[in-house]
């Protein structure tokens, strides 16, 4: 109030006295009031004491562009007070606080997230994005622009590779066409890569970092407008300020996360209510959804989720991408593989399709395109590119994540482990096109990471095979203490077997080199790696009368199986991110583990009275669901056949591509049920929802990507499955 009558603002400082007047009005009349009652107003202001030498200035502020007549008045008021009185519409007023088309401009030239891989490995195809609530309904881009345009906040979370970056970087094109086609009366989208901007401490420092890296010249105003609520927040990667692996307690975990997220998290406190927030990552860094939503300081919010290719998505991108191959099971109907398998060319793709499990799948997908890249240099052999890019997997292991980054001193050091030499001219075009590798959209010129992580998982464990081989090579970075805390996931171990068994060699060349490792004393992820691939030789089968220690090695996620080696081994202060207890029960042989952390016991609802007896001082912070359990699936009301077969559908399409031996397949089940799963294998293999490969001893029971959809809708609703 001012004068005895309302005014919407007045705003004096140092040097200047603003008073604004607004209205949704597109009378002349409307103009004429509102105009006398500002240069009245900034007149009397300035006659105060102390604000003689400011400058002063009305501003009438129309939702849309004013109108003629409403400029003419504005002018003509301006003239007869002798004050300075501008007609302006809010969008020309958010203008003045930050230029968002220059912003849009210079943002459009910037990585969006991992989006650059996935742009240097393929075409850029128009597959509609597809996104899921908590109940599994469907919504498109639009429908997040329109709910978010009214202050909504969201999570959007999925796995690697599967187009988060991808669909942020669609939801602020749509958000931009809608800025541009309200005449810029909507927010604008400020998409932020929250990989830049660990260590920072403030939202404002958050906002200046990003200004810069994108090469915005007004960090202050685009602060102004996100404090106005002028834009719409889109933060993509909440996962890549957190570190990858940890050690310590539960609470140590939570606490790194809490802090690593302090920065993010004030921001979305202090972001007016009435913008939106998009924020993306992978939830499963965090311990549970409480705890993701706390972290990043969400509140009445909607979560959704981008599921892998559907059928439809998938047909869409072949389409377009011109290529007719059918995708196997172990292939991820991810965005950022299926690009890479299509830029490879239609008979590579091909080639590595044809295979049915995915160790020879990898294999099979790496020797390929080590023969693509070798064919177009007159003096490298396609091994020799294999086991350069085998050895860049493991020397990356010592700098951050699997996948890298890393830079050309380290590709240099591969080159140089493999060839005993310094790359010459076509040595350094070599690696400078090494295939499987993209520049790190987040680092500088000459870093790189690999497209995929199964990828780097495949390379590093054709090295771990190559080293089984000669365990001696005092060259291999394998044979010293391991710069890196890291094992070898699953994958990597299946494809140094499969390495091996290839070559003619088997268990005793493989238990030759971990004891030669733990006659070394070594007791790290090399040595972890080399235990499991025993283990995976040798069927469990093998007999051992020496005991195998591993301390402070991080598994992101390992699968026990029955081996009289694991039983003779000790895990201490190790790390598993996720432990898969599915393939074992209380008859079988495990290892000890001693003070580990396991933030996710997969299997159990609580930990078995026989597997607590393996562990002391252990931590677990997280248990499957009761109902998911092979126990809690053979208590639901179903007839014994189809309880059977859920339990089986759970093992061989919980994680991807990944086969179970037949063995497997009846853990957890009671004496009288396991001498039925024969029989439900039978059924289920006619019916089409497993399907066998291998043959002799080594029989594997695989899913089948068509029947993927209707298995784990079978597992989301089991009481109504029936075989």
């Amino acid at each position: 109030m001012h004068g005895g009558r309302e005014r919407d603002g007045v705003f004096i400082n140092a040097d200047a006295i603003h008073a604004y007047e607004f209205t949704i009005a597109r009378t002349k009349d409307k103009a004429s009031k509102d105009g006398e009652k500002l240069a009245t107003l900034v007149k009397q202001l300035g006659q105060r004491s102390g604000n003689i030498f400011k400058s002063r200035t009305g501003w009438f502020v129309t939702r849309e562009e004013p109108t003629a007549d409403q400029r003419t008045a504005i002018e003509g008021i301006s003239e007869k007070f002798g004050e300075r009185v501008h007609a302006i519409s809010i969008s020309t007023l958010h203008h003045r606080i930050c230029n968002s088309e220059q912003y849009l401009n210079a943002r459009k030239n910037a990585p969006f997230g991992s989006v650059s891989i996935e742009d240097a490995s393929a075409k850029q195809l128009s597959v509609p994005v597809r996104l899921l609530s908590a109940g599994n309904v469907n919504f498109s881009l639009k429908d997040i622009d329109d709910a978010t345009r009214d202050g909504q906040r969201a999570l959007v979370i999925g796995d690697y590779g599967v187009g988060k970056s991808h669909t942020l970087r669609e939801l602020h094109r749509e958000k931009q066409r809608s800025h541009f086609r309200s005449s810029k009366l909507t927010p604008f989208p400020v998409h932020i890569n929250l990989r830049d901007c660990a260590g920072l401490k403030t939202p404002a420092e958050i906002l200046r970092r990003h200004a810069g890296e994108i090469g915005f010249d007004d960090p202050d105003g685009l602060i102004s407008a996100w404090r106005a609520g002028a834009c719409c927040l889109l933060l993509d990667g909440f996962d890549e300020i957190v570190p990858a692996r940890w050690f310590g307690s539960v609470a140590d975990l939570k606490s790194v996360r809490w802090e690593a997220l302090s920065p993010v998290r004030r921001l979305v406190q202090e972001t007016p209510r009435s913008s939106g927030i998009v924020v993306a990552g992978r939830s499963h860094y965090f311990s549970s959804p409480a705890e993701m939503t706390e972290a990043l300081g969400f509140k009445n919010y909607e979560i959704y989720r981008i599921p892998d290719f559907n059928e439809e998505q998938l047909a869409i991108y072949l389409k377009q991408a011109g290529v007719h191959w059918t995708i196997p099971e172990w292939v991820p109907m991810r965005p950022l593989l299926l690009g890479y398998l299509v830029a490879s060319g239609s008979e590579t793709a091909s080639d590595i399709t044809a295979s049915v499990d995915r160790a020879t799948g990898w294999n099979r997908f790496i020797g390929s395109i080590c023969e693509r890249e070798a064919s177009m240099f007159s003096a490298v052999r396609p091994e020799t590119i294999r086991r350069l890019i085998s050895r860049v997997a493991t020397l990356a292991r010592s700098r951050t994540d699997v996948t890298g980054p890393f830079d050309m001193d380290l590709l240099r050091s591969a080159f140089v482990d493999v060839n005993g030499l310094q790359p010459d001219e076509e040595g350094m075009q070599l690696l400078l096109r090494l295939p499987g590798l993209a520049q790190d959209p987040g680092g500088k010129a000459d870093s790189r990471v690999f497209v995929d992580r199964d990828l780097a998982e495949t390379a590093y464990g054709l090295d771990l095979a190559d080293f089984a081989l000669n365990p001696y090579d005092d060259v291999h970075p394998m044979s010293s203490v391991a710069s890196w805390a890291n094992a070898a996931g699953d994958l990597g171990i299946e494809i140094a077997a499969l390495s091996l068994t290839t070559k003619g060699a088997g268990r005793a060349i493989a238990l030759a080199a971990l004891s030669a490792r733990t006659n070394s004393d070594h007791f790290d992820a090399v040595t972890a790696d080399l235990l499991r691939l025993v283990v995976s030789v040798s069927e469990g089968k093998e007999a051992t009368k020496h005991s195998y220690h591993i301390s402070g090695v991080y598994f992101e996620d390992m699968t026990l199986v029955d081996s009289t080696l694991l039983a003779a081994a000790q895990f201490h202060e190790c790390v598993f991110g996720r432990l898969d207890i599915e393939m074992i029960d209380e008859h079988s042989q495990v290892p000890h583990f001693d003070s580990c952390l396991i933030d996710f016991l997969d299997g159990a609802a609580v930990t078995p009275g026989w597997l607590e007896k393996r562990m002391s001082g252990c931590e677990i912070a997280r248990y499957s669901d009761a109902a998911m359990t092979t126990s809690g699936i053979m208590h639901l009301s179903n007839d014994r056949d189809s309880r059977i077969a859920l339990s089986i559908l759970k093992k061989v399409y919980g994680q991807r591509g990944s086969g179970r031996k037949e063995g497997a397949l009846s853990r957890g089940l009671q004496l009288a049920d396991r001498e039925e799963v024969p029989r439900i294998i039978a059924e289920m293999t006619s019916q089409g929802w497993i399907a066998r490969t291998g043959t002799g001893s080594n029989v594997v029971y695989i899913g089948v990507k068509s029947r993927r959809p209707a298995a784990l809708q079978a597992l989301a609703a089991p009481s109504e499955f029936k075989l």
